[in-house]
């Protein structure tokens, strides 16, 4: 009789604690860069290196690769650092042409990217890390790296039948 009362404990007490996990959620944090944001980003990334998804397809979509790197790859100093060149170069936009950059032109588009990539500072940071992760995103696509670094994904490749010479 014990031993039944023991185990019917013990699976209540399990069922309990299931339960208990399963209905707690998990906080949620802001984002480190907002949507607005996000958008012109967007924007950016793809006038510096236009994405052809279906010529050379990514498992995820530029704008999420940025973000991971954002996240990842930048220090609490050069967040803050790439977040003031983002904000800079809004500023520089909007006072220079009285217009978002989302309303810009074609060629006054590419010439604000220009001008903001050798401008020094926080800007000049801010646009060179897009550069860098856009041609990132690109150069590590598959058939990127297979048709033109000739890049096999499995290593250490086999040869069977390969004469050797002395």
């Amino acid at each position: 009789m014990k031993r039944r009362k023991a185990i019917q404990t013990i699976a209540i007490s399990f069922s309990g604690l299931g339960l208990i996990n399963h209905c707690t959620l998990t906080p949620s944090f802001p984002p480190i860069i907002e949507e607005t944001d996000q958008s012109l980003l967007g924007l950016l990334t793809e006038a510096i290196v236009p994405s052809k998804s279906s010529a050379f397809p990514t498992p995820e979509t530029r704008m999420e690769f940025i973000l991971n790197q954002i996240e990842g790859a930048l220090t609490s100093e050069k967040l803050n650092f790439y977040k003031k060149g983002l904000s800079i170069f809004k500023g520089l936009v909007e006072q220079t042409f009285s217009a978002p950059y989302e309303n810009l032109d074609f060629d006054t588009q590419n010439y604000t990217i220009e001008r903001a990539l050798g401008h020094p500072g926080e800007l000049g940071f801010f646009m060179q890390k897009n550069r860098q992760w856009s041609l990132r995103h690109f150069m590590t696509s598959e058939r990127y790296m297979t048709e033109f670094f000739n890049y096999e994904f499995i290593p250490n490749r086999h040869l069977g039948c390969v004469p050797v010479s002395l």
